[in-house]
């Protein structure tokens, strides 16, 4: 037997409860997953959710205040305090509300971000904003359902060159040249200097040069 399931078996699809009771009645079951919509928008703007120095980090959420309440310290004005890249699920119905827990949560009202209604289907509807033209965008457009929002400024800033192919760093089939692995050692030792003179936490081991 199988059941076709809409959006992400991962993320809000009550998927859990129904696979309890399978296995509650003995029945083996195999999840089949898609791509989630908040990659599928990525990949149609053209944008990467992680840019080096600007984001690394992507927080799937919804607005509070719907049929499932949010657990504490999941508000997301709390989620907007991080600055980098948020999904926004289930929320196109209130995208007022939207735009003002963003903007209260510290994103500037100039951060970019996407309104995205039926990705990847036939009459998708893709729409570069800001957080400060979110609710606007969604009412022009008379959005309040199957609509997803991107959000951070990963979606506009170039950031800096990862060092997966910077030829100063090194994996199982590469030798890093000797010149630039010195500069990104450099580099590396700058920064930590200029965040323990700021205050700020030095290079995390993981990011230290390797000797």
């Amino acid at each position: 037997m199988a059941r076709i399931h809409s959006g992400d078996p991962a993320l809000w699809g009550a998927v859990q409860e129904q696979l309890d009771v399978c296995r509650s009645l003995g029945l083996a079951v195999e999840i089949v997953p898609g791509v989630s919509s908040f990659t599928a928008v990525a990949a149609i703007v053209g944008r990467e959710l992680t840019v080096p120095e600007v984001a690394q980090s992507v927080i799937l959420t919804r607005l509070e205040g719907g049929k499932t309440p949010m657990p504490p310290g999941e508000r997301v004005r709390d989620f907007a305090r991080h600055g980098t890249t948020m999904a926004l699920f289930l929320s196109a119905a209130r995208s007022g509300q939207v735009q003002a827990e963003l903007l209260a949560g510290g994103y500037p009202a100039d951060t970019p971000a996407v309104v995205a209604y039926q990705a990847t289907w036939p009459d998708e509807l893709v729409v570069r904003c800001t957080v400060g033209t979110l609710e606007a965008t969604v009412k022009q457009h008379r959005l309040w359902k199957h609509t997803l929002f991107l959000v951070g400024p990963a979606l506009a800033a170039e950031g800096t060159r990862s060092h997966l192919y910077h030829p100063g760093h090194f994996h199982t089939f590469r030798r890093a040249e000797p010149a630039a692995r010195a500069e990104l050692r450099r580099q590396a030792g700058a920064r930590a200097s200029a965040a323990v003179e700021g205050g700020g936490e030095p290079a995390t081991p993981e990011h230290r040069p390797t000797p």
